[in-house]
């Protein structure tokens, strides 16, 4: 799932076809990017309800957003920011959701991209956003449910094996901060923390071994199924690239997160240490 700058270019140099997808502002991308990369906005979508329908929904305008790119059958995308955050990780996410096979993430990004001796030019070509707003429910293409859990799903998770991985800040996970976006502050009963942030070092994912330890240390078993969610998904997407990176396959993204949980009034929630 990852790619090396230094590989993506050697591989591009030997005739291998990529088609590059900048996930940044879209300002930043017109300034400057690889050459030929295309502008994909993934970060500001959320989910506005998990269930089998709102998850069609998503499909819906993924597929929506990749078209309009104009991208042929069978392209190779590689996605990167400035650094691995968390939007280069969503949007490879979101591609193996919707069925394409072979996805990367530019590991360490755009910077090192630069330090690997890459070239840079004006972003001008095609950009498109992932947008909520896109509500055609006729179905186009259904995207890979095993990769996405609906709130029901997150519910019976505990009863059902799945461990819960929250992906958040620990203020987050321990209910001492909220968005302003959420009525509630916590976390889902029986998660386990696992912060986002640990999974990077200088802007990239750390190494398999590193990842591997990380997530024995937080209890993870590649036997069971692993529902990652952060506050709306996009930070989840970070530790499920990791995860997949470390060889645990059995992973989903809770994609609604904790800003749909905390609307829920009926849900449980826990604080506190």
């Amino acid at each position: 799932m990852l790619i090396e700058a230094a590989d993506l270019l050697a591989r591009m140099k030997a005739g291998e076809k990529f088609i590059t997808v900048d996930v940044r502002d879209k300002a930043l991308w017109q300034q400057r990017t690889l050459p030929g990369a295309y502008h994909l906005n993934v970060y500001d979508y959320f989910i506005p309800d998990s269930t089998e329908f709102g998850i069609q929904q998503m499909a819906n305008a993924f597929q929506h957003a990749w078209q309009q790119l104009k991208l042929s059958d069978g392209v190779t995308p590689v996605f990167f920011e400035q650094q691995v955050g968390m939007r280069s990780p969503r949007g490879a996410w979101f591609a193996q959701f919707a069925r394409i096979q072979e996805v990367y993430i530019l590991n360490g990004g755009l910077d090192a991209w630069l330090s690997a001796g890459g070239e840079l030019l004006p972003g001008n070509g095609y950009s498109a956003t992932v947008d909520l707003d896109f509500t055609d429910v006729a179905c186009r293409k259904k995207g890979d449910g095993l990769l996405v859990a609906t709130r029901d799903e997150v519910i019976n998770a505990q009863a059902k094996g799945a461990t819960l991985i929250d992906a958040r800040r620990p203020s987050e996970f321990y209910g001492e901060f909220a968005h302003d976006c959420c009525p509630r502050a916590g976390r889902i009963p029986g998660a386990v923390l696992l912060f986002w942030e640990d999974v990077l070092q200088n802007g990239a994912i750390i190494d398999a071994a590193s990842l591997r330890q990380l997530a024995g240390l937080v209890g993870l078993s590649p036997q069971r199924r692993l529902i990652i969610y952060c506050h709306r998904g996009a930070r989840a997407a970070t530790v499920y690239a990791a995860l997949k990176v470390a060889g645990y396959e059995n992973l989903a993204i809770y994609v609604g997160s904790w800003h749909e949980w905390a609307e829920h009034s009926e849900l449980p929630i826990l604080t506190g240490r």
